[in-house]
């Protein structure tokens, strides 16, 4: 079975004044591979905060996550939202199906770029379980720092990666992430159907109500464990 995963990234864009959402789909981008894009792509969004709200730029940010630097690949995403317009509208509302109803073995990491220029983000199981950089890895590939798949310096360079993203981005909480999944995302989506010529019912488009799911479950403490 190919490895499935998703990677959101939101970004606040003080000329539209709302949120931009990337949805992304990922075959084969697991344990090390999703740790490397979360490090290198916090790292490009520190770099170019100043250029976050030119259109380019956040494109860019879009793109710079489907590179793998540490092993030099480069994996051809899709995009949720659109996949949901073309094929989906008519059997999930929207926040169902972009952060819900997508194939997923190995979890799932939100990216936000806050209104005051914050960078947050999370892994999580495809339960929603907050984790962090080192219980990602547990979770994802539990014998990774013994893998016989990896040299030692591979694994080290994972080491390294979860330190730089432990020290240079807040991990979310757990109202935080809600409010990501849970954001109406109504505007954008018009707008991309416009674009794609095609109708939306805006009955469709709501707000999901996480809450139901298990975000329900208590907090987990979410002290970094040592790498």
């Amino acid at each position: 079975m190919g490895q499935r995963s998703q990677i959101y990234i939101r970004i606040w864009d003080k000329y539209d004044d709302n949120y931009k959402l990337y949805a992304k789909y990922y075959d084969w981008n697991y344990g090390e591979r999703m740790i490397s894009r979360a490090k290198h792509g916090i790292e490009y969004i520190k770099t170019h905060l100043k250029f976050i709200d030119i259109d380019s730029t956040q494109e860019k940010i879009n793109r710079i996550f489907d590179v793998n630097f540490d092993m030099q690949d480069i994996l051809l995403t899709s995009n949720i939202i659109e996949e949901w317009i073309e094929e989906f509208q008519n059997n999930y509302k929207a926040n169902e199906y972009i952060f819900e109803y997508i194939d997923n073995n190995d979890g799932k990491l939100f990216i936000d770029i806050t209104k005051d220029r914050e960078v947050k983000y999370c892994f999580t199981d495809y339960y929603f379980e907050i984790l962090t950089p080192t219980k990602y890895m547990n979770w994802d590939c539990p014998e990774w720092r013994d893998s016989k798949y990896q040299t030692k310096e591979e694994i080290q360079t994972c080491k390294n990666n979860i330190n730089y993203i432990n020290k240079n981005a807040k991990l979310m909480t757990k109202k935080e992430l809600q409010d990501f999944i849970n954001f109406d995302y109504s505007k954008q989506i018009c707008e991309l159907a416009k674009e794609l010529r095609i109708k939306v019912d805006k009955k469709q488009i709501h707000k999901l109500n996480m809450e139901k799911t298990k975000l329900e479950q208590e907090e987990n403490d979410m002290s970094e464990m040592e790498v």
